[in-house]
């Protein structure tokens, strides 16, 4: 009989992220991104008041709770949620597109928050915007970034890398020089989910610097580094979001908490449709990919069946099955 996989100890999925928990925030966004995976993903229909948000992340003893969304600096009450986690001893971080981040709008909404992360895809402002939908104005987001460093904390840039954009060792070299230029304190790239079209194997254009794997699942898919003086991190993609990587056979993953907007956790990020598997099913749809019968975003499709599945009940993450983080 065959035993599971493991994934490295380090892997989000692998349960090296212990204390954080998400939250879905809101399911609005002013972006267009291509790849985004949310912009499919299953939505409730209630909507929770930010103080039962609140609680609810704090009733789950994390220490560390990220913001996310859709865009979460579209939720009215985003000053307040920062505020009240805060004040009850954990920390708030919040992952942006940016849209709104200004001087004055950090000052008004962001004291309290323990870190940011911008997604910001290009250092080319006009070609993030193509990628995004997004108009960023470099002084507007230097300013922005000055004030978060006077209230003492840090900013990251994560970049989705894509191809015709960030695709090549000397593109990623010159998007951390524009990181420095406007003082971001490190920078995350990351490759693409579910998206062979525009994906980018960092291992191929590092030519596997740094630390960059062609079996993230086992090897390790994040990987912290420096470069010219930057604090770098690569995120790479397994088989379980790829088709571009084989899918580790029988993966034994942890699925983690996610608290979504209408106040609920549940296990893991939601898919529209979702339904649990039978343990038999899964093993043998897993199979099916593992020798390449089947493209890994068929299998997902057929985890997927059921749209009508009503919004109370979204059913849960398959445990073993494919990666939600």
């Amino acid at each position: 009989m065959k035993e599971y996989s493991t994934p490295h100890p380090k892997n989000f999925c692998g349960c090296g992220y212990p204390d954080w928990l998400e939250v879905n925030l809101t399911s609005q966004c002013n972006g267009r991104c291509s790849w985004c995976v949310e912009r499919r993903g299953w939505h409730p229909r209630n909507k929770a008041d930010w103080a039962t948000i609140v609680q609810a992340a704090i009733d789950t003893g994390r220490q560390n709770i990220i913001l996310l969304g859709g865009e979460p600096t579209l939720h009215p009450d985003i000053g307040k949620i920062v505020e009240h986690i805060r004040k009850a001893g954990r920390n708030p971080w919040i992952t942006t597109n940016g849209s709104l981040l200004s001087s004055k709008w950090v000052l008004d909404n962001l004291v309290g928050i323990e870190g940011i992360n911008i997604s910001i895809h290009h250092y080319d402002l006009s070609k993030n915007e193509k990628i995004t939908g997004i108009q960023l104005q470099e002084d507007v987001l230097q300013d922005a970034i000055s004030s978060i460093h006077i209230l003492g904390k840090s900013v990251r840039l994560n970049c989705n890398c894509i191809r015709s954009y960030i695709d090549s060792e000397t593109e990623v070299h010159q998007y951390i020089e524009w990181a420095k230029k406007i003082s971001a304190d490190n920078v995350r790239f990351a490759e693409l989910k579910f998206s062979d079209e525009e994906f980018v194997d960092l291992a191929n254009i590092l030519d596997h610097k740094h630390g960059t794997n062609d079996d993230p699942y086992h090897k390790g898919c994040t990987i912290d580094t420096e470069i010219n003086g930057m604090q770098v991190n690569f995120r790479q993609m397994c088989g379980m979001q790829t088709s571009k990587r084989p899918c580790p056979t029988m993966p034994k993953i942890m699925s983690h908490q996610v608290l979504y907007y209408d106040g609920q956790i549940y296990d893991g990020w939601q898919q529209k449709g979702e339904k649990n598997m039978t343990n038999k099913e899964l093993k043998a749809l897993l199979e099916l990919v593992a020798k390449g019968k089947i493209h890994i975003n068929d299998a997902a499709n057929l985890i997927k069946t059921d749209p009508d599945i009503p919004a109370k009940d979204p059913g849960t993450v398959v445990s073993g099955g494919s990666c939600h983080y």
